[in-house]
């Protein structure tokens, strides 16, 4: 495991030191980083089926993937509300 993915791994951190990043550093690196993980996995499935030549096992990839496909969206949609401040916070 390399030094930078320790240093990422938020399991390890208790709720407090958790919390404490959070405010220290905000919440945006949290999510790029699961949008980065989430299309990889993405990438990875579609790997996964172009090399799959039975037919139920493909089936079983594609449900993996249009299940993905809300969690990426949820991600991309708080991703846009953190990034266009809300129109009553400028008032």
């Amino acid at each position: 495991m390399s030094t930078k993915h320790i240093k990422d791994d938020n399991s390890q951190l208790s709720s407090g030191e958790l919390k404490s990043k959070i405010q220290r550093e905000g919440i945006w690196p949290q999510y790029t980083q699961r949008i980065k993980t989430l299309e990889r996995a993405e990438k990875e499935f579609w790997k996964l089926f172009s090399q799959e030549n039975d037919s139920l096992r493909k089936r079983a990839i594609l449900e993996d993937l249009v299940n993905l496909q809300p969690v990426l969206s949820n991600c991309y949609t708080t991703a846009v509300s953190m990034l266009i401040p809300d129109k009553e916070m400028k008032n």
